[in-house]
């Protein structure tokens, strides 16, 4: 993660070279957070979520660059509690939206160099192993961090040396399907091989056998996504154990 100062104009971050010692990871914040934590109560704004309308680290809530809230306490039976700071408006003003597209331009020098060098150690990689593995492909879930991976992959390789794989575990939200079927729509456009692996048993029987996955026996990872996913390379590459690199 790199460190970032806060930018009044646009209400969001801009990114500067120099790395963090402790990330902070920054989060975007939308209505709907703020309507589940109580802030409607405070301030006024829209209920749209086409742009966020501030940023949080961890419990403290940045409107254009000024602290203006944090949560303390709360669980999952109980609200936490509200502690406001300052008035991100004058005169009690509706919120003003994180203008994205503004914020994108300016880290746009940056953000593009991350991108070439990332790209070169994508493909100084796949020189180093190509002759070493069986596939390269992209371990695609649906979320933004995978979209990311995806796009970084296919500008790197060529397309015929690559492929996507989606885990499906029969447990995803309806909009990641819908990421996962435009994906496989510029797949298909752009001749990449994508494939879609699934365990054998419904996750209504895996539940019923090891109970909701814990973090002392995280089983779901595994029986619905690794599993079937490297039974799968190994059908498809014909060539078990198979030797892979993912992304």
């Amino acid at each position: 993660m790199y460190s970032y100062s806060w930018d009044s104009e646009t209400g969001g971050l801009l990114l500067n070279s120099s790395p963090l010692q402790f990330s902070k990871e920054p989060r975007p914040v939308y209505y709907k957070e703020l309507d589940i934590l109580g802030f409607d109560q405070h301030w006024k704004y829209d209920r749209n979520d086409s742009y966020p309308y501030m940023w949080a680290e961890a419990n403290s809530y940045f409107y254009r660059g000024r602290l203006v809230a944090k949560t303390k306490g709360g669980s999952l039976y109980t609200a936490p509690e509200l502690i406001m700071l300052e008035e991100p408006e004058p005169n009690d003003a509706p919120l003003r939206f994180v203008d994205v597209p503004a914020m994108v331009e300016k880290n746009h020098d940056l953000l593009e160099k991350l991108v070439q060098d990332t790209i070169k150690k994508i493909y100084n990689t796949y020189v180093e192993y190509r002759n070493k593995v069986d596939v390269f492909y992209v371990a695609f879930s649906g979320g933004k961090d995978s979209v990311v991976a995806f796009d970084l992959v296919q500008r790197a390789l060529p397309h015929n040396k690559m492929k996507v794989l989606f885990g499906d575990t029969g447990m995803e939200f309806p909009d990641t399907y819908d990421v996962v079927d435009k994906i496989k729509e510029k797949c298909e456009e752009e001749g990449i091989d994508f494939l879609r692996s699934k365990c054998e048993f419904e996750p209504e029987y895996t539940w019923s056998k090891f109970g909701p996955p814990a973090q002392t026996m995280r089983w779901c990872c595994s029986v619905h996504k690794t599993a079937p996913q490297v039974i799968l390379l190994r059908k498809y590459t014909e060539n078990p154990p198979t030797i892979i690199i993912t992304v």
